[in-house]
């Protein structure tokens, strides 16, 4: 039994205009949950000194300050892969991809942490940047049209290059925005007058450079293939120097006269080099400023940026490290300014009072009234918890093949349930008349039926495309399904007792996000084409077999969910917020987000807790929009509040 540890921490709202809601970025010294792939210095003609940018696989952006704190937001579901700050330090610019079909470049303003604007592409993007005084966003993409501009003040596409730039990598314009000058990969250094789009100049150099970089003046370009380091005189475009180099990573910015760059020996060795810019357009063979231990295999470091006198890096297992360019011949240690206090709630359901907690080493009981860890359970590393009934828990671990758990929590026992053969893509609770079923889905291609009368565990049907099935009171299993495979419909009826299997009249792609109360299924159902991408919230009435649009979200979201609690149906649909509808008065509405997006929803009487994409909870009302509160979980078991 722990009290709750409630610490005043400063912290800002933001009126949210893209969302008509209030947003809250959270200050601390967490890191990434996943690896760091991007990091971006605000100018410090902004007014800020050595502020920096960080961004993630995790969906956060991290803006730290000089004292090492920083300001986490998370603005996707899916990975950011680049950034770049304009030159306010205002607006962010990001594009966020799951590494297939989702590829979305997005502006933020950081001052109130609203989207201004976001444009989605089929195909990848290259390439990020603001323009030097920040009058466009340019865009790099993986098409043969290549770069596009955006007016920054009303976000209108412009042509602004009388040509198609191809595939770039790397953008830069001059101080004075008249000049414009594009790497391809394919080998090509361009330069294009921006006034007229008319292309000045271009340079046939090595092909293939990753991290490109003018730095002195724009004299120099920088880059590196098969771990050797290009400069080359972009005035002429003629090779000056290369240098052989293990695991290099570019830190200078193009306000830097000399290059800085990160060896890494691959082990935990790491050196802080610098080629010296030269009289005659030459540079300076390696020289070691400072060499250091730090971190290695999957929590190495993979990339970095120098700002003036302070380096920030990011690493693979999402870590941030600072250090400094003062020269020093002893090793030492990089200084980490990351510190995780917080474990990590993987899942949550409701206790016969209060609420289970799940975490990746035990399930903890809580309450948001009285404040009070309760451990309940050490578990074995499961994700996933549901409650059985007043004594017993339910866990298991998505994408896994681990054994599923009755557990008794007053006896502190547990019994194997079944052993699943494939991962396991879904597991749910259902009921029909007194008998109780765990309907179990593997690999988008299996449903069995766990039976806890009869102790049976059986195959009830097979397909391709399953998302999410549930049991109703007419002793039928429901199905949500891809409706590009047969039949091709996103939901079916499959009887128990015959087998039978018929199609349902949901028009839509692809549905998934079950819940039920027994005779009314609410889920979610994507309708998309070339064009058009919308997702809808519906019902389906078992006994009239007729669906219901509820709710309606202009774009396409694939990883909304339904949660149901008497009449109120609860969804995350738009990936930002949690949105709820009465059934019974038909109003609808939505709870302010915290600093994470919310991944999902348990309700006990009148307290509402949501469990964010973060490991962190959002406690609310039933009768308003508000937060009451966002507690994170400490490694020593207490709550921790903003």
């Amino acid at each position: 039994m722990k009290k709750i540890f409630r610490y005043v921490l400063k912290y800002l709202i933001f009126c949210a205009a893209s969302a008509l809601a209030f947003a809250e970025a959270h200050i601390s010294t967490q890191s990434h949950q996943s690896q760091v792939t991007s990091v971006c210095s605000v100018p410090v003609t902004a007014g800020n000194d050595f502020e920096y940018f960080t961004a993630g696989d995790d969906g956060f952006l991290i803006r730290w300050n000089e004292n090492n704190e920083g300001e986490h937001y998370q603005i996707s579901d899916v990975g950011i892969k680049q950034i770049a700050v304009s030159p306010s330090g205002n607006l962010v610019a990001v594009y966020e991809s799951d590494g297939g079909s989702v590829n979305k470049v997005s502006v933020w303003d950081w001052r109130t942490l609203s989207r201004k604007k976001f444009w989605r592409y089929k195909d990848s993007i290259t390439s990020l940047k603001f323009s030097s005084k920040g009058t466009y966003l340019i865009v790099g993409t993986a098409s043969v049209d290549g770069v596009e501009f955006y007016n920054t003040s009303n976000w209108s596409k412009i042509n602004k290059i009388k040509a198609n730039t191809g595939i770039v990598n790397y953008i830069h314009t001059s101080d004075t925005e008249k000049t414009a000058v594009f790497y391809s990969p394919a080998g090509n250094l361009s330069y294009y007058n921006m006034q007229n789009g008319q292309l000045k100049e271009k340079f046939t150099v090595i092909q293939g450079l990753s991290q490109p970089l003018l730095y002195n003046d724009n004299k120099f370009l920088a880059g590196i293939k098969d771990n050797t380091i290009y400069i080359i005189n972009a005035y002429k475009g003629t090779s000056v120097t290369s240098i052989k180099s293990q695991n290099p990573i570019i830190l200078s910015t193009h306000k830097d006269t000399n290059l800085y760059y990160l060896e890494y020996d691959g082990k935990n060795n790491y050196d802080l080099k610098m080629l010296e810019n030269m009289d005659g357009g030459k540079v300076s063979n390696p020289r070691i400023v400072k060499s250091f231990r730090g971190p290695r295999g999957n929590a190495a470091i993979n990339y970095g940026i120098k700002n003036y006198t302070e380096i920030l890096l990011g690493s693979k297992s999402g870590s941030v490290y600072k250090v400094d360019t003062d020269p020093s011949i002893t090793t030492s240690n990089m200084t980490e300014i990351t510190q995780n206090t917080y474990a990590k709630i993987y899942d949550m359901c409701e206790a016969p009072s209060d609420f289970y907690f799940l975490t990746d080493k035990a399930i903890f009981k809580s309450s948001y009234d009285s404040g009070v860890v309760n451990k309940m359970y050490t578990t074995n590393g499961q994700t996933n918890i549901i409650n059985y009934n007043d004594d017993n828990v339910i866990l298991w671990s998505e994408s896994s093949r681990s054994a599923v758990e009755l557990v008794n929590l007053s006896s502190k026992s547990k019994t194997t349930l079944f052993t699943p053969t494939g991962n396991i893509q879904n597991l749910r609770l259902g009921k029909v008349g007194e008998k109780n079923y765990l309907i179990e889905i593997e690999s988008n291609s299996l449903i069995n039926l766990y039976d806890f009368t009869n102790k049976t565990f059986k195959e009830v049907y097979s397909g391709t495309g399953i998302q999410d099935a549930v049991l109703c009171d007419n002793g039928n299993l429901y199905i949500a399904k891809s409706a590009a495979y047969n039949p091709q419909v996103p939901l079916i009826c499959v009887n128990l007792e015959t087998y039978e299997t018929v199609p349902l009249s949901l028009n839509g792609n692809v549905s998934f996000g079950l819940s039920t109360n027994g005779h009314l299924i609410y889920g979610i159902v994507l309708q998309s084409d070339d064009n058009v991408q919308t997702t809808y919230v519906y019902s389906f009435n078992t006994s009239t077999n007729k669906p219901t649009n509820l709710l309606k979200f202009q774009e396409e979201d694939a990883e909304a969910f339904t949660y149901l609690y008497g009449s109120v149906v609860y969804t995350n649909i738009g990936k930002n917020k949690l949105y709820f509808y009465n059934t019974t008065t038909k109003k609808n509405g939505s709870y302010n987000r915290s600093a994470s997006i919310p991944k999902s929803v348990a309700q006990n009487g009148n307290r509402v807790v949501i469990l964010n994409d973060n490991g962190s909870i959002s406690w609310c009302g039933t009768n308003n929009s508000n937060i009451t509160a966002d507690w994170y979980l400490t490694t020593d078991e207490q709550w921790y509040e903003f």
